[in-house]
């Protein structure tokens, strides 16, 4: 029950986050193709509601839902006595197998082989800096711990 509690609690501070950054990410895409009012997403994603406004009332709830993912598996980073590695892949598996079908449903990209390749190539390479980066973090944690040690003894 504890777990449940922290996982709704993180997961709730995460919903304006993702609600923020769905809308910002929509927003650049209005800028760039230069409409004349704001989508939420593209065209297909469109034309499957009755009126923008729905669209977009669907589209924050996507984007709720993807910042409770991000701030829910967040915890996964929190298991301190789990490697960086093992905190990586496990984040990478959540993430991959519950966003992704989020991001489809939002019209970011179409489910087809190409686009789902691609899609999983960036979210590769991602991981791959994100452990990176924690490993220097780790290293240089590591590394002011060893000199405090032996500015000690």
């Amino acid at each position: 029950m504890k777990l449940f509690k922290k996982i709704i609690r993180y997961g709730c501070s995460g919903i304006l986050s993702g609600i923020a950054i769905g809308f910002v990410i929509a927003l650049c895409c209005n800028l760039i193709n230069q409409t004349n009012y704001f989508m939420p997403s593209n065209l297909p994603f469109l034309h499957r509601f009755s009126s923008v406004t729905l669209a977009t009332l669907i589209s924050t709830i996507l984007w709720a839902l993807m910042g409770f993912l991000g701030g829910a598996s967040a915890l996964i980073f929190m298991q301190e006595r789990w490697s960086i590695t093992k905190q990586t892949v496990i984040h990478f598996i959540v993430m991959f197998g519950l966003f992704t079908p989020l991001a489809i449903l939002a019209g970011w990209f179409p489910l087809n082989f190409l686009w789902l390749s691609l899609y999983t190539l960036v979210f590769v390479i991602v991981y791959a800096i994100i452990w990176y980066t924690s490993m220097l973090k780790a290293k240089k944690q590591i590394s002011k711990i060893n000199r405090a040690i032996k500015e000690n003894n």
